[in-house]
């Protein structure tokens, strides 16, 4: 039979392990009721803990994906007021360009007051164009922090990110063409991959970026007229400013059969216009579908990391109230163990 000897040190030592395990029990117990969670660290369930750490991942993913469709569809609102802005400039100049009016009017001399309005038009399209959301110029395409529409110097030519919107040469077509096709990705829970070469897979991503010559046309056409809505503007203010301020006669052999040549253009220039703004208009409506899905998404998510997380309250107090229980225990086991003359020394 072996004998043990039993010592005051051990049984210090003995008491101090139990009592610190006792605390420590209390300690984990207090945390759960107060965070509600089934466990503290990946040690105590490792298969909740990795579950929870996916779900709150995608949890996380979802959230980034919401912020991104919400950024997209305030800017797409944003540019769908400033497309129907510009549009109206463009109708208000057909009603009342000289086809319409100066060539029908009895008092022809008003033609040069209208000219002047109709490029005072012009000049408020391209502020429309240039209008600035959150710190980004919303027709820019990729380059969306300088401003996309300006006039050259000599106040003839609109150039957009620097160049002639007119686009007479094939380094001018290129560039536009180029900036028409520019594209902006961002993930908005389509499903974001890549292909092998690490470029997205364009169904999986939204292009979030508008090209403002797009929308407002740009190069030449066989008559050598623009295709550039507000440069169809100019050239007809143009026209009609430049006629005799007393009786409204043309500056120039041909000008008023110019006129009538770009006011039909106009008219398709603002018939295009007016598909790229219900092309828009879907897009605001798709990216306001997409929200109350990653929105149901985001409800389903946080029920789930619920499922794995959340503890039951009744249990969590009820654990804690045993811990208690556990570890003012082993405080009054102490007093039978510590001699007397130390208890009477504490006290």
């Amino acid at each position: 039979m072996n004998l043990y000897r039993i010592t005051t040190n051990g049984l210090m030592f003995g008491y101090k392990n139990h009592l610190q395990g006792s605390y420590k029990k209390l300690a984990d117990a207090m945390v759960k009721v107060e965070t509600g969670r089934t466990f503290n660290s990946y040690a105590e369930d490792p298969a909740a803990a990795s579950k929870a750490f996916q779900l709150r991942r995608n949890y996380w993913r979802n959230e980034a994906q919401l912020r991104n469709n919400n950024n997209v569809r305030s800017s797409f609102s944003q540019a769908y007021d400033t497309i129907d802005l510009v549009k109206n400039k463009l109708g208000w100049c057909l009603a009342n360009d000289g086809t319409l009016v100066g060539l029908n009017t009895p008092d022809a001399s008003g033609r040069q007051a209208l000219g002047q309005e109709i490029l005072e038009a012009a000049n408020a399209a391209v502020q429309s164009m240039n209008a600035n959301y959150s710190g980004n110029f919303l027709f820019a395409g990729a380059d969306s922090l300088n401003v996309p529409f300006e006039w050259s110097e000599d106040g003839k030519t609109l150039l957009y990110r620097g160049v002639d919107v007119n686009a007479t040469t094939d380094e001018a077509k290129k560039l536009l063409q180029g900036m028409v096709d520019e594209k902006t990705y961002v993930d908005i829970g389509l499903g974001m991959q890549e292909n092998s070469d690490g470029t997205p897979i364009t169904s999986t991503v939204y292009n979030s970026a508008l090209c403002g010559a797009d929308f407002l046309g740009w190069g030449t056409d066989a008559d050598g007229d623009p295709k550039n809505a507000i440069m169809l503007m100019k050239e007809i203010g143009d026209i009609l400013k430049n006629c005799n301020s007393e009786n409204g006669d043309f500056a120039q052999a041909g000008d008023e059969e110019r006129l009538n040549r770009l006011s039909k253009k106009l008219q398709t220039s603002l018939d295009q216009m007016n598909v790229k703004f219900v092309e828009l208009g879907t897009k605001a409506q798709f990216l306001n579908t997409n929200e109350t899905k990653l929105k149901s998404e985001k409800d389903t998510l946080n029920e789930q990391i619920l499922d794995v997380e959340k503890m039951n309250d009744a249990e969590a107090i009820t654990n804690m109230a045993w811990a208690q229980y556990c570890y003012n225990a082993a405080l009054k086991i102490g007093t039978n163990i510590l001699s007397e003359s130390l208890i009477d020394y504490m006290r």
